[in-house]
């Protein structure tokens, strides 16, 4: 008996620990896709002269020039349901489509 709480207790502590050590894991994903989308889009206006329509026209840009060999999928919704959204200076923003907040409160919508 003594050892069935035994094991209980060191689930109960181990479980949420290792379901957070997965969300910081999709998180640092989710910054580095973040930042390729946005190394990528720079480029893209840097060679254009103007800003990426939508996160397709990184992977097919004009006169065949490739910025970004795929569109990755959002980590914390696991699909490309990315929102694209001008910026206020005119510029191109991706974010999360997700609803959730991240381990430190703050929602992934507003990762940029």
């Amino acid at each position: 008996m003594l050892s069935l709480v035994a094991l209980g207790v060191g689930l109960a502590v181990a479980l949420p620990r290792a379901n957070n050590d997965v969300k910081r894991a999709r998180e640092t994903e989710l910054r580095f896709v973040l930042g390729e989308f946005r190394r990528a889009a720079a480029r893209f206006h840097e060679r254009v002269g103007r800003w990426p329509a939508d996160l397709q026209d990184l992977v097919e840009g004009p006169g065949g020039q490739r910025f970004l060999r795929r569109v990755y999928p959002d980590p914390m919704t696991g699909k490309s349901d990315w929102v694209v959204e001008e910026s206020a200076t005119g510029g191109f923003l991706v974010r999360s489509a997700s609803v959730e907040r991240s381990l430190a409160g703050v929602p992934y919508a507003d990762w940029r």
